[in-house]
This record gives structure tokens, C-alpha cells and sequence, in this order.
């Protein structure tokens, strides 16, 4: 003969409590239903008991029909306190760009080098289809720079001969500073204080609103290529195309891909 007991749903703890219970009133054949203990019903249970709607802790107990003796079996689910309920909404999956690590990033930021979020998420998008293309990842020289990186930036694009006023719209900015530029050779000045120089030149143009370059914006970044073969500049421009949104220009001093976020 077969009866069942179910109480309400409780933590482990009740559950074996029960069981001592029953195991008190088990005197011949089956046990009537056990009441719950007084407070049960407004109890509050923890996380890790909670259960789906409609399900109980079983309890089953069994006597054998006849002379042999008495066997009670007690089945109580095991629980893990760390487990969490069954019926439970699943954890939110962790956005992209917090799940993304330096060991599934495919480019490389210099020392020094920072990316504002939205030029780093399009990095990693031209990146990726580059990676896909190539097996090669990117090696970014230049993203966001205050004035004194621009002012080394530049510095560095007169002392290669570089040819400024092409590579900036801004033409009367551009002259500026390169005469600031010529100013600090003809007086024999240390580089530093050259650059000292037109930083404070790159600073007053930012106070009327002019900003020479792009990475001043936090929207620009440089993208190493003297390392390139033709066939990886075609898989990098089919990059930048596939992943929109994004101006590149092929730069020679030195040697670059200089990405202008839209």
C-alpha cells in the first residue's frame, strides 16, 4: 500500500523536519496527510527553495503488505543553495562590449593610444572583417588626442616633410601652425619647445571653435600600414566599406590609414 504526503513547498530544512515527524506517527499501514507547521503558510522562502508554480517537495512513503517489517522511504529533492530556481529567467547576456576581452580583440592599441567608445566600436568592427579577410590583426597608432598629442603629431609630420597643408581642410588653421612651425626652427629652438608652441597654437584655435583634426573630436583614428601587402590594404578598404559610416585616407609620412568616423 502507497501513500503520499505533500506538504507546501519549503526549504531542505522543513522538508527533513517533516520527515522526523512522520517517522514519529508511523504506526501501522499509511500516514494521513501531516498539517503544516504554524507560520508555514506566510513563511518566506529563500531564492534557492523557490520552486515553479504546481511543484512540491515530495514525500513518499511505502509499507510493505504483510508480515515483514516496515520500510519508509523519504525522497526529498536535493538542493543547491547556489543554484538558482527553476522557472527563473535566465541571467541578461552581458552587452558586447562588456563581454569583449584583449584576447578576442583583433587590433592592437599602441602605448599611449585612447579610443573614444564610438570610434573604438567601429575599430572593432573594421577589425573584425579585416581579421576574417586576412588572419592578420590591425595596429592602431594614433585615436584620441588632447592638444599636446596633436602638437607631437604634427610636429613630427613638418620634421618628416610631410606635406600639411594637403592633409587638413582647414587651410588657414594649418598654416598657423606650421608657421608657428618655422618660427621655432628659425630660432633654433629644442624640439620641445617647438611643440610647447604649437600646442599653444592648436589651444586657441579649439577657443574660436577650429579644431585642425578630427582626433581633437574624439573621431578619428590612424591605422598602422606600412606592414600591409596589397592584397591587405584591398581587404582593409572592403572593410571599412562593409562596416559603414567610416572615410578612409591612405597617409605616406608616415605610413598610415587615417579613419575619419562620420
Amino acid at each position: 500500500m502507497v501513500c503520499s504526503l505533500r506538504p507546501r513547498p519549503s526549504a531542505l530544512r522543513r522538508a527533513r523536519r517533516a520527515a522526523l515527524l512522520a517517522l514519529a506517527l508511523v504506526a501501522g499501514g499509511c500516514i494521513a496527510r501531516v498539517p503544516p507547521e504554524p507560520g508555514l503558510a506566510g513563511a518566506r522562502r529563500s531564492p534557492a527553495a523557490a520552486r515553479g508554480p504546481g511543484e512540491q517537495l515530495g514525500l513518499n512513503f511505502w509499507v510493505p503488505d504483510g508480515p515483514a517489517a516496515r520500510v519508509l522511504s523519504l525522497q526529498v529533492p536535493e538542493l543547491d543553495a547556489d543554484e538558482p530556481a527553476e522557472g527563473a529567467p535566465p541571467a541578461r547576456a552581458a552587452s558586447r562590449r562588456a563581454a569583449s576581452t584583449d584576447e578576442d580583440r583583433r587590433y592592437v592599441l599602441l602605448p599611449g593610444v585612447t579610443l573614444a567608445p564610438a570610434v573604438e566600436e567601429k575599430v572593432a568592427e573594421i577589425a573584425d572583417a579585416y581579421f576574417r579577410r586576412t588572419g592578420k590583426e590591425l595596429v592602431i597608432t594614433s585615436g584620441t588626442r588632447d592638444p599636446e598629442r596633436q602638437a607631437e603629431a604634427m610636429h613630427g609630420l613638418f620634421r618628416h616633410g610631410a606635406d600639411v597643408l594637403g592633409l587638413y581642410k582647414d587651410k588657414d588653421a594649418a598654416r598657423e601652425i606650421k608657421s608657428a612651425y618655422e618660427e621655432g626652427l628659425s630660432a633654433d629652438r629644442p624640439p620641445e619647445a617647438v611643440i610647447e608652441a604649437l600646442e599653444d597654437v592648436i589651444r586657441a584655435q579649439i577657443d574660436r571653435g577650429v579644431f585642425i583634426s578630427a582626433h581633437l573630436r574624439e573621431g578619428a583614428v590612424d591605422v598602422r600600414n606600412r606592414d600591409m601587402t596589397p592584397a591587405d590594404k584591398r581587404a582593409f578598404l572592403d572593410g571599412v566599406e562593409e562596416v559603414g559610416g567610416v572615410l578612409a585616407l591612405e597617409e605616406s609620412r608616415p605610413p598610415h590609414y587615417h579613419l575619419q568616423i562620420e
